[in-house]
């Protein structure tokens, strides 16, 4: 850890910049979205910025070594503690994705279209090729 730099369970506040980090195994990006746009106005009051998510995908991916989602975030306000603010924002996200997290049965039916998508995509793909 550099000086100036404060490591959450899931994130890194380096100055007036705030990234969270997840694994792509455990969280989407819908979920991820969704509890940023719930907190997003308080956010704002906080003069947080959402300056934007994706996933970074490691050359070496496996079940060992899954995908990273990385949320970024930036203070753009004057004064203040800077570290407790993006500290707030970092609970804030997280309290949003709770709230927006949908129940077991729904997220599991999701879960369950989502992997029918993959196969039938991967048999175009395959019938494509003339596997």
């Amino acid at each position: 850890m550099s000086a100036g730099e404060t490591r959450l369970p899931y994130g890194v506040i380096s100055g007036r910049k705030l990234v969270m980090t997840f694994s792509a195994f455990d969280i989407d990006l819908p979920v991820i979205a969704a509890g940023i746009r719930e907190r997003i106005d308080v956010l704002r009051e906080l003069d947080v910025a959402f300056a934007g998510f994706g996933t970074e995908v490691p050359e070496d991916m496996s079940a060992q070594r899954p995908a990273v989602v990385k949320c970024f975030f930036e203070y753009v306000g004057t004064g203040g503690d800077v570290g407790t603010v993006l500290k707030r924002a970092y609970h804030l996200v997280w309290s949003g994705m709770v709230q927006n997290f949908p129940d077991l049965e729904t997220w599991a039916a999701a879960k369950a279209d989502l992997s029918n998508l993959t196969i039938a995509q991967a048999e175009v793909i395959r019938a494509r090729r003339g596997d």
